[in-house]
């Protein structure tokens, strides 16, 4: 049994108690869903157009069929995901999963919340939420699956998409991949769990891609820490039939498996397009008020050269999105270091219910995704004019009329799965001696990339990462090559 399996599986004993405590209130969202499943609907007829399958030797494949709408997650494609993930995962046919997409341009570009703001607004409130509620289930079901998880991520990945792929313990990107969090531009908040996974990026990096909605593409997202492989697309089919005949559950086989395909780098090149910026984004980022975040960009455009260009551009990003979506994602995303997966989940569908209540949402959603004319009008219209004690207590203070309830009782305060390149802080703990496997004495550099290479099964990219971190965060002691952490 894999360490995943076993650590998941003392997660679940932990918090099966609290798991099954967490009642809907009644008439709500849990008595919805059992009249929703109890007859074959039209919704779930558009579900099994949507959402097809592939079933060969011990892999099975969710296929996503919309691509007219880049994939756009409805209600129905919905519970067919979440249908036959929960059939699969108690089948001894199956032993991986694999999540993909029928488009060329798209793995899954989001939401469909067009939809969603309209039943809003037509007085549909509880379908609007049961929307929510549902997706962010099937998104922790899929960070708990007791199954190795591989996610495509073909072309645009991005909201919806992201909750899909990013909890999965494997994350493929390809060239044509393009991340992004891109929802305080429509008034909303990056949910899908962002509360959980944009935190525990490396420094700041979750919390600027959280606000900004910056996109990251192809490798990006391997140095980022949003995908664990890359593989170029025109290998993808290859690697599915590979991981179908995979004849056992086991994580270690699956990521061998997916490093068979893998596509080296060019020779001692890093293709990050954040790596000239990224201390930049830790000396911005870390405030806990936006406008000292907006202060310290505008200091930053003082100077010449890529950062200066990387400032200005990024305050024209932020001055682009909702005041209030903005205040509000920075105070979830500093909730969210501290939150288990199960509170993080259980926080977004309360910001969710209050987000659909006000006003920027929906305009958000009217002028990008309905008229098309970019011109929101927020309320308020500035940051300076949006009051945070007054955000605080509506968004984060006033109980919700729903809460989540899981389809797994597995709960964890960092991900159980790590199969993706190092992150600074693991370069960072190991440089300082606070990895017990560090020893007593200083280390050469050698010695630390020798230390992550190795224990990565030689893994490509890591060598890479690692020398960049080392090579922003420590320096040599005197007259020694022993290094220290400075950052």
């Amino acid at each position: 049994m894999s360490a995943f399996v076993s650590r998941l599986s003392i997660a679940r004993k932990a918090s099966a108690v609290r798991g099954f405590q967490q009642l809907l209130r009644p008439t709500t969202i849990s008595s919805i869903s059992r009249h929703m499943m109890s007859t074959k609907t039209e919704a779930d007829l558009e579900g099994d157009r949507r959402v097809l399958t592939l079933k060969n030797l011990m892999g099975r494949s969710l296929i996503l069929n919309r691509p007219e709408a880049l994939n756009a997650l409805t209600h129905p494609m919905v519970l067919a995901m979440k249908k036959h993930l929960l059939g699969w995962q108690k089948s001894d046919l199956c032993n991986v999963v694999i999540l993909r997409s029928n488009s060329p341009r798209a793995f899954c570009a989001g939401g469909d919340v067009v939809r969603v703001s309209s039943e809003w607004e037509s007085g549909n409130q509880r379908g609007a939420m049961q929307f929510f509620w549902d997706e962010y289930s099937v998104n922790h079901l899929i960070a708990s699956y007791e199954k190795p998880v591989v996610a495509l991520l073909d072309g645009y990945t991005m909201g919806g998409g992201v909750g899909l792929s990013v909890h999965a313990a494997f994350r493929v990107a390809t060239e044509s991949t393009v991340f992004a969090m891109p929802e305080t531009k429509i008034g909303f908040f990056p949910d899908v769990g962002a509360t959980f996974f944009l935190p525990r990026m490396d420094g700041q990096t979750g919390v600027y891609l959280g606000l900004t909605g910056q996109r990251l593409k192809g490798r990006d997202l391997v140095y980022a820490g949003v995908a664990t492989h890359f593989v170029p697309s025109e290998r993808l089919p290859m690697l599915e039939k590979r991981l179908q005949e995979i004849d056992v559950v086991d994580y270690d086989v699956v990521n061998r498996a997916i490093e068979e395909f893998v596509a080296q780098p060019e020779a001692g090149q890093m293709e990050y397009s954040l790596a000239g910026v990224r201390d930049a984004i830790d000396r911005c980022f870390r405030f806990n008020k936006v406008e000292s975040i907006v202060e310290a960009l505008r200091q930053e455009t003082e100077a010449e050269g890529v950062v200066a260009e990387w400032a200005a551009r990024t305050l024209e990003q932020l001055m682009g999105m909702s005041p209030s979506s903005l205040k509000l994602t920075l105070e979830q995303l500093r909730k969210g270091r501290t939150c288990s997966i199960q509170e993080s989940f259980a926080l977004e569908l309360r910001l969710a219910e209050r987000r659909l209540s006000s006003h920027d949402m929906h305009e958000g959603i009217q002028a990008l995704l309905v008229r098309k004319s970019n011109d929101p009008q927020w309320q308020p219209s500035t940051i300076d004019a949006v009051d945070m004690q007054k955000l605080h207590a509506e968004y984060f203070e006033t109980r919700g009329n729903y809460e989540m309830q899981f389809l797994d009782p597995a709960n964890f305060e960092e991900y159980p799965h790590s199969y993706g390149l190092p992150s600074e802080k693991e370069v960072g703990e190991f440089v300082r001696g606070e990895n017990p496997q560090a020893g007593d004495f200083g280390l050469t550099r050698n010695e630390v990339v020798a230390f992550f290479v190795k224990g990565s099964g030689h893994k490509i990219g890591v060598k890479e990462k690692v020398n960049w971190v080392l090579d922003r965060k420590t320096r040599l002691l005197p007259d020694s090559s022993v290094l220290q952490w400075i950052k």
